[in-house]
């Protein structure tokens, strides 16, 4: 069902997903670099954000300890750990691994060793680099050679796809970023080559020639070749452009008429963006239209709490006992984030920090040193039981470990939070800054010839008031792009001091002034608590980006190890069969300060309390819980005070819940 929130003790408030005025039709003109930073050409259609130089952008506080703990943690470290990213990978010369797990770390290790500015992280992330740009073939063709006769695909080495286009897509964006971040002219020269190679072989080698993954993923593709003909305007890369959408798969009639053209998740979350960037090509607003129709099938039919939708790795359905792979949620993101600069929708961002704030976290320890390839918003128990997923991996797909499920997410799950800092600042098409999503960052840029710098003072999401301060080499005009998220109504603007008018919340507000060093901008927003239905009627609870889980004790037990590192089952030590009361108060508690850690359960930030009933006919079903209690359900259960933490916080959880009839 679709999601539907609702005030406690108020009335009804909007759809999730309603259209929103952001989606509105770019113009099309020349615009192609605004002080510096570079935005379409001609004839592509405008977009109201492009992204700031990698390492413009910078995490402070809580975030910046977030990335800290990824360099020291698997981000900084997997070649540790995880052989098939070792010395022998076919991506550094080796004979291992020629497919997709180099260049997918590579796509989360160079945005954070740039974020951070690590040089240790740099050192790692060149030699890749590096080969990448020595292998390139007089043809163009670059990456392991095509060594398709080897038979050698077994236990994740992957060499029999070795010259498949879906690895060298990834390599692209990284390639990108290593440009974006350091100025290196041989990516642009290196790239076009390669897409001159490009255009000569898709007649005969369309993109699903040796993959499917290709075909479905083409968006990526694409994307990269109007990167590189923002930066040179070579007219045959709009020629290529063109070309790789009519051979990718048609997500715009898939999302129009609810049936993509693949149900795998990730497939799906990398396809959301394709139909954008077909409408920067033709300026044909019903790819637009498809993308919203799309997501809001997502949410009616595949929807979870989280902002993510179910993908095990099909689409399957509502139920938050089905899982979403980590693949999916970093790919969504990353696939949003495109689509916030592109279209400046509103909806599209609240749902990014959704996810950024809840789902992400969750599926990764503390000390980013193991993942779990599914997630479930209600998950009571991780275990080798029987799974209720539609793609099985021999019972380990729920563990808590480095390779259990697939190796993918083990290799891809790095780019989630460096891409999400780098897109929180973008530049404004109308010479100006933009602050698309919010958290302890900065930026830099050059505005006019002068040199400013913006700060976000907050513990957002743990905190409702975000700070902005700004420091200017002079005095200097610009306009400042403010999202206001469609659930902060009431928010409240302040400029050193003064009130400001603002636009409605699930708009963007533009101040344009004289600004100087010290300048103060104060937002305010009012986070209420709300109630929000999903499966079957089951209750979640909210407040602002927000949602908040019952926290389930946990009882860890080794089974085995990769690498050195432990793989685990975890067991529940405390009930989890509750229902919520309906017309019960909830309270909001914080602590007196955010922790650093705060996706730590002891360290959680900020804490719900409300009241509950046990259901004590409904229990463990394998490793989740049983059949589902149609809501309102009764029970002569005693009343019990409930204490729900962010979601994020959490591994063994409750987040939806029935409701109690009493």
């Amino acid at each position: 069902m679709i999601n539907r929130r609702e005030f406690v003790g108020g009335a009804t408030a909007s759809a999730a997903l309603m259209p929103a005025a952001g989606f509105a039709n770019a113009r099309r003109g020349p615009v192609a670099a605004v002080n510096g930073v570079v935005f379409n050409r001609a004839p592509l259609s405008n977009q109201p954000f492009a992204p700031l130089p990698l390492g413009a952008v910078q995490a402070k506080g809580w975030l910046a300890t977030q990335l800290e703990t990824m360099a020291q943690g698997l981000t900084g470290r997997l070649d540790e750990f995880y052989s098939l990213v070792g010395p022998q990978n076919a991506w550094l010369g080796g004979n291992g691994d020629a497919w997709e797990r180099g260049p997918y770390w590579l796509d989360g290790l160079v945005p954070l060793a740039h974020i951070l500015d690590d040089e240790r992280l740099k050192d790692k992330a060149q030699p890749w680099i590096e080969f990448a740009l020595r292998s390139q073939q007089a043809s163009g063709y670059f990456g392991p050679p095509d060594d398709r006769g080897s038979g050698k695909d077994e236990n994740g080495i992957q060499r029999a796809n070795s010259a498949d286009w879906w690895p060298r897509m990834v390599m692209l964006k990284v390639l990108q970023q290593h440009h974006e971040a350091t100025g290196d002219r041989r990516v642009l020269d290196f790239m076009s080559r390669y897409f001159a190679y490009q255009r000569r072989q898709l007649p005969t080698q369309p993109l699903d020639h040796w993959t499917k993954w290709a075909r479905h993923r083409g968006g990526e593709n694409t994307a990269s070749a109007l990167w590189l003909y923002n930066r040179t305007g070579e007219p045959s890369l709009l020629e290529l452009a063109r070309t790789l959408v009519s051979k990718t798969s048609d997500w715009t009639a898939g999302f129009a008429a609810e049936q993509p053209p693949t149900a795998h998740g990730v497939n799906v979350a990398m396809g959301v963006k394709q139909p954008a960037l077909a409408y920067l090509l033709d300026g044909r607003s019903g790819h637009i239209e498809a993308i919203r129709h799309g997501l809001m099938f997502l949410e009616r039919d595949h929807g979870q709490v989280t902002g993510m939708f179910s993908g095990d790795e099909p689409l399957h359905g509502t139920n938050p006992i089905q899982g979403t792979e980590l693949c999916t949620v970093v790919e969504f993101m990353f696939s949003l984030e495109m689509l916030g600069q592109i279209t400046g929708d509103v909806t599209v961002l609240d749902r990014l920090e959704r996810i950024a704030y809840n789902a992400l976290p969750a599926q990764t320890t503390d000390d980013y040193m193991a993942r779990q390839y599914f997630q479930q918003p209600n998950q009571v128990m991780i275990s080798r039981d029987v799974e209720q997923y539609a793609q099985q991996h021999g019972g380990t797909s729920q563990l808590v470990g480095l390779l259990d499920g697939y190796p993918c997410c083990t290799v891809n799950m790095h780019q989630g939070w460096p891409k999400f800092v780098h897109s929180m600042w973008a530049a404004s098409a109308d010479g100006g800054l933009a602050v698309l999503s919010y958290g302890p960052s900065s930026a830099r840029a050059t505005i006019g010839g002068i040199e400013v710098e913006a700060e976000q003072q907050t513990s957002y999401p743990f905190s409702d008031e975000v700070r902005i301060v700004l420091r200017t080499e002079r005095p200097t005009s610009f306009p400042l792009h403010l999202r206001i998220p469609g659930w902060a109504e009431g928010a409240t603007l302040k400029v050193n001091g003064q009130h400001e008018a603002l636009a409605s919340s699930g708009q963007i507000t533009r101040l344009e002034r004289l600004w100087r060093t010290g300048d103060a901008v104060e937002l305010i927003f009012p986070a209420k608590i709300t109630r929000s239905a999903w499966h079957k009627q089951l209750t979640s609870l909210e407040r602002g980006p927000l949602v908040f889980a019952l926290p389930i004790g946990e009882e860890w037990r080794k089974i085995g190890e990769h690498g050195g590192i432990d793989t685990s089952e975890i067991f529940p030590t405390t009930p989890w069969n509750y229902a919520l009361e309906p017309d019960a108060d909830v309270t909001l508690a914080r602590t007196e300060a955010v922790s650093d850690r705060p996706w730590i359960g002891a360290n959680a930030p900020l804490s719900l309390s409300t009241t509950g009933r046990k259901i004590p006919g409904w229990d463990r079903y394998h490793q989740t819980h049983g059949s589902l209690p149609f809501s309102p359900v009764s029970t002569d259960a005693p009343a019990e005070t409930l204490r729900l933490i962010p979601y994020g916080c959490t591994l063994l959880r409750m987040s939806e819940f029935p409701t109690a009839k009493v």
